[in-house]
Order: structure tokens, then sequence, then C-alpha cells
């Protein structure tokens, strides 16, 4: 049976490679067969800067190469900064020789070219290529080196040895460029050629490894390895026209070396500012996730406060009341005793009420369980049912446009408030309303009982500070409005995002 073949995917990262690949090519037809076309500048001045330039952009890419390798341990990152520490020490080799007035007797001057330069640029050219080759085969096989600082060690030992090799024996090695008439530039020659071509080969292989790690984890590190491997690929190229090696030459090879440099800067940036972000969301999931760790922890020793109180001072408070209960229906006990009685009766029940509150409390004091309106409304519902009042809500139906644990600080504002209807107000009739309106959230809890003056409990009330200090975490504001004999009236106010809003909406009744 014969399988048919899945049709190549053509990205649009293939696109702008296939695009640029024949822009570049087209530049180097041009530059090859239009005589008028000189792409080749003889510029000491430039020159230097270039190649200055190009060892400063080459060393900073090996260094944050090994970085990004020490956080990801991505073998390619390791070839990577080994790669260019090769391109750096031979870049850098020239600047000194320049800096240090020894280029004319390392064969660097146009006016007395030697082999050795030439030699020493193209065999650091294709070491590079071979090991990023070497990189990108490992990280597709997902193979990790056991040494990784060898690596780096044995390609800059490998390096110098490669240096001092040549310097040594260049004048028996094959010519790699010819010089002809005195005072005329320096061309390849055939054996020149033909390993400029092969040194282009290998970059584009190295182009090709760093597509298919681009295509397999979308890293913008590859994606301009590869663009700038395509780079590489033609300025190696574009020495076979124009060797560029030799002090003052400034050729269109030269600023294509200089665009593979920067690209693959350019790239290691962007990939570490994409890791330094990812590493902060990270970071904001775990505070998130140890938030909730948190919460859920406190919220189960809530419950187990909750269970305490239950079957604990509870339990203990109806036994004491059956006990006052049997206390009563002794006979002859006497006025003073039967009001003693009354008395421990009715602070028994007081007890009970306070821990049956304080049970229900603990057991929705954490982030609401359910939509905050349904469990506000519930709540409402059995204090009015446990203390015997009539109750009246009004609240909106669906989101409430908070965070969950503003809604956590709103409910607690609400249940202490209540709190303090039982306790303080005397009042038969609870009111709880709530709406959304010009982008605020308002919470209104008021009864008909016997209100008080707000400026002789204003610094003293242990609640109304715990409601303020709530309301002030939300960013919000809250105005007690109450006179004697005229019920209270607490209003809460919470500024809300129009994001926040989405969800949220109701009206006053």
């Amino acid at each position: 049976m014969v399988r048919a073949r899945a049709a190549p995917h053509f990205s649009a990262f293939d696109a702008v490679i296939a695009m640029l690949a024949m822009a570049l090519a087209l530049g180097l037809a041009v530059s090859s067969f239009v005589p008028r076309l000189d792409t080749r500048l003889v510029a000491p001045g430039l020159d230097l800067v270039l190649d200055t330039v190009t060892m400063t952009v080459a060393f900073a890419v090996a260094a944050l190469g090994w970085v990004q390798y020490r956080q990801q341990a991505e073998p390619l990152a390791l070839f990577r900064a080994a790669a260019f520490l090769v391109l750096g020490i031979a870049n850098g080799l020239g600047v000194v020789l320049v800096a240090t007035g020894l280029d004319v007797r390392a064969g660097m001057s146009l006016s007395a070219p030697g082999q050795a330069p030439i030699y020493v640029l193209t065999l650091a050219r294709a070491a590079a290529a071979g090991l990023l080759i070497w990189g990108g085969i490992a990280s597709l096989r997902d193979r990790h080196p056991s040494r990784p600082a060898i690596v780096v060690l044995g390609a800059v030992t490998g390096a110098l040895i490669m240096v001092a090799a040549v310097e040594i024996w260049a004048g028996s090695l094959p010519a790699l460029v010819s010089t002809g008439d005195p005072g005329s530039l320096p061309a390849s020659t055939l054996i020149g050629a033909a390993t400029q071509v092969l040194v282009s080969g290998l970059f584009l292989w190295a182009a090709a490894l760093s597509r298919r790690l681009y295509r397999r984890d979308r890293s913008a590190g590859h994606l301009f390895l590869a663009v700038g491997l395509v780079f590489g690929a033609f300025a190696q190229a574009q020495a076979v026209i124009d060797p560029a090696t030799y002090k003052g030459l400034v050729t269109a090879g030269d600023a294509l070396r200089l665009a593979f440099d920067v690209s693959l800067l350019i790239g290691i940036l962007v990939e570490e500012g994409a890791t330094l972000a990812g590493l902060r969301d990270a970071n904001r999931d775990l505070e998130r996730a140890r938030g909730l760790d948190v919460q859920r922890a406190a919220l189960e020793e809530r419950a187990h406060l909750s269970r305490e109180l239950h079957d604990g001072l509870a339990q203990n408070l109806w036994l004491a009341k059956l006990k006052a209960g049997r206390l009563a229906a002794v006979p002859d006990l006497g006025m003073e005793a039967d009001a003693l009685v009354e008395e421990l009766g009715k602070a028994i029940d007081a007890g009970l009420a306070e821990a049956q509150q304080a049970v229900a409390a603990l057991r929705v004091v954490g982030e609401p369980a359910g939509p905050l309106w349904d469990v506000i409304e519930q709540y409402v519902d059995d204090f009015a049912d446990r203390f015997g009042l009539r109750a009246e809500v009004d609240c909106p139906t669906g989101r409430s446009g908070l965070a969950p644990r503003a809604e956590a600080e709103l409910l607690r504002i609400a249940q202490e408030a209540l709190n303090n209807v039982r306790r303080h107000a005397d009042a038969t009739v609870v009111r709880v309303h709530a709406a959304v309106r010009d982008g605020r959230l308002e919470l209104l809890v008021g009864d008909n009982g016997r209100g008080f003056d707000p400026g002789t409990v204003d610094g003293g009330s242990f609640g109304l500070a715990s409601m303020r200090e709530r309301t002030a975490l939300l960013g919000g504001e809250l105005r007690i409005d109450s006179r004697p004999q005229d019920g209270t009236r607490i209003r809460v106010v919470v500024p809300l995002t129009e994001a926040a809003m989405s969800g949220a909406g109701s009206s006053w009744s």
C-alpha cells in the first residue's frame, strides 16, 4: 500500500524567509553581473568601526546565550554561546592587530595581503556554523551535554589553536585569495570560492534546523536565529566576490555579517523579555495559588470553629437552659429566686443567640460560595427568622461586579450592620437594599429601631470602626444616618470599573 505524503505546511514565517532569501540572492546577482556596480569600499575608519561593533555584538550574543542556557537548559543556547565566542575571538583578533599596528606583519594590509587572515575568518565561521548545527540537532532530539562548560571551553581552545596553526602554516596552505597585480583588490580563487560556498551551505543548514525548532516551540529566539543565519549564508556567498578580510576594505558582506549578529542579539533580547514576562505571570499565578491555599486553610479552620461552637458552647448553653427550666419548676423558690432564674434564662437565651449568630457568620465569613446577592438574601432571611424580625431584601441579580475578596468584605460589612441591629436597635423591621448605578455599588442596611446619635459613639464602637476599615479597603465610603427614635441607615458606596459592571445591574425599588 502506498501512503500519500502530506503536503508541507508553508507558514508566514516561511514566506518571510523565502522573500529575504530572494532579495539577498537578487542583490548578490546584481553585484556579480553588473560591471559598474562596485560593492567594495576602501575606508579604514569605517572598517575598524564595523569590526569593533561586530566583535562586541558577537561577545554579547555569546554571553546572553550562556545566561539563557543556564536559565532554560536548552542545548542550542549553549552551542550558540560557543559559536559566537569563536566568532568574537576571530573578529577581535583583527581589531587587536590593527590597534597594535601588527596588521601588516599578519598579512591584513591591502598592500601586502596574506592568506592567514582569510583562513582564520573562514575557518571560524565554518566552526560557528558547525556548532549551531550541532546545537540545533541536539535541541530537536532533546539531548543535553553532560558537561556544558567543556563545550564552551573546547570551542575557545579550538579557536585559539586554529589561529596559531594558521599563522604557523599559512605559507603552505592552498591560496583562498589571489592578489593579482600590485594595488589591485584581492579576489577569491577557485578553492576559496568553493570553501565560501561550503560555509554558506552550513549556515543554511543551521537556518533550516532553527526553522524546525521555531515551528516546534514558537520561540522568538529561533525565529531571529533563522533570519540571522540566512544573512550569514549570503555574507559567505558575497565573500566569493568580495573577500572582505583586509584592513580598510568594506564590502556588502560586512553589512550582511553585522545584520547576522544584530539579528541574533535582538532575538535573544526578545526571547529574554518573553521569558521574564512568563516568569512574572508564573509568579502572579503562584501568589494567587498561595492566597487560595491560605484562604482554603482559613475556611477549614472557620468551619472547625463553627462546629466547635455548635457542638460545644451552644450545646452547653442548651443544657444550662434546660437546667434553669428545671430550677424554675421547683416549688417554693421565693420571689427573689424566681427573679434570678428569670434573669438567668434571659442571659442564657442571649448567649444562645450570640452562639447561633457566630456559627452562621463563620459559615459564610469566607469568600461567598455563590452569587453575592443570593448569599446576602439567605443570610438576611436566616437572621430575621432567628431573631423574630421582619426582613425586606431588595438585591440585584447576576454578578456583583466585585472581585471575590471584595465581595467577602462587603458581606462582612452587611453582617456587622445586622449584628448592630440585633444588639442595639430594638427594631422589628430590617431592610437591606443593594444596587449598581453610575459606576458605583451601593448597599443600604436600615432598621426602624430606636436610633442613636452617631457623634456620641463614633469613636468607641468596634462594630462601626470595623465597617469603616473594611469600606476603606474597598476604596469606598461609609455613611451613617441615624437619629434617636428614628431608626438607623448604614449606606456603603463602592466604586466599580466599567469592566467590572458588565455582569451587575439593578435599581432601587
